[in-house]
């Protein structure tokens, strides 16, 4: 009697320690899967981070310029309402042109723009619309510049990254878009009836 009591005894001495020893490989367990959780997502924030960035990438870097904000003032005119879009200066990083750049490249593939990327000159001016702060985009490519040299042998060609460029010829030898940094989107805008988020000076 007194030894079947002993085993009882350790038989549920043996219970008790298998229960702690499961708790104990639960919580092992969970630190493990945590651990592993936050390595996996260490590795892949900076992917997710980079992503927008790398699209940004199909274009030449060395074709883009940010212009001060007063050189928005004309474009905004033209396809923002009065009184909503204003000129505005803020400090537009490489962050942010990379970011609209992605955005961009992926606008222009779906106009089914039919232009290398890199061949595309870019300039970025800052504005503000409401609350949001906006980037006005002021594009062409190589063609613009050939066209400026046939007409003139000296005109200086690096004119673009210190004045806005303005045409006013057919097709879209120049075009144009207004992103809201804040929503990561382009506005929808108007040209004589036709609406796209990017627009060209002279619509077919």
């Amino acid at each position: 009697m007194g030894q079947r009591a002993a085993n009882r005894g350790r038989r549920t001495s043996g219970i008790h320690w298998h229960k702690a020893n499961a708790r104990g490989l639960i919580a092992s367990m969970t630190v493990l899967r945590f651990g592993l959780w936050l390595t996996v997502l260490t590795a892949l924030l900076p992917l997710l981070n980079s992503e927008a960035a790398g699209a940004g990438t199909q274009f030449d870097e060395a074709k883009r310029v940010v212009l001060p904000a007063e050189a928005a003032t004309t474009i905004l005119k033209w396809y923002v309402a009065a009184g909503n879009g204003i000129a505005e200066e803020w400090p537009v990083s490489s962050g942010d042109l990379d970011h609209l750049e992605a955005a961009l490249a992926t606008a222009l593939a779906k106009a089914k723009f039919g232009r290398p990327l890199q061949s595309l000159y870019r300039q970025y001016m800052p504005a503000r619309w409401k609350d949001l702060r906006l980037i006005v985009v002021n594009g062409f490519d190589d063609t613009m510049l050939d066209f400026e040299k046939q007409l003139d042998k000296n005109v200086d060609l690096t004119q673009w990254k210190r004045k806005l460029v303005l045409s006013f010829g057919g097709g879209c030898l120049q075009w144009r878009a207004i992103y809201i940094v804040e929503q990561n989107r382009f506005m929808v805008l108007n040209n004589l009836g036709h609406h796209a988020t990017v627009i060209c000076n002279a619509p077919k």
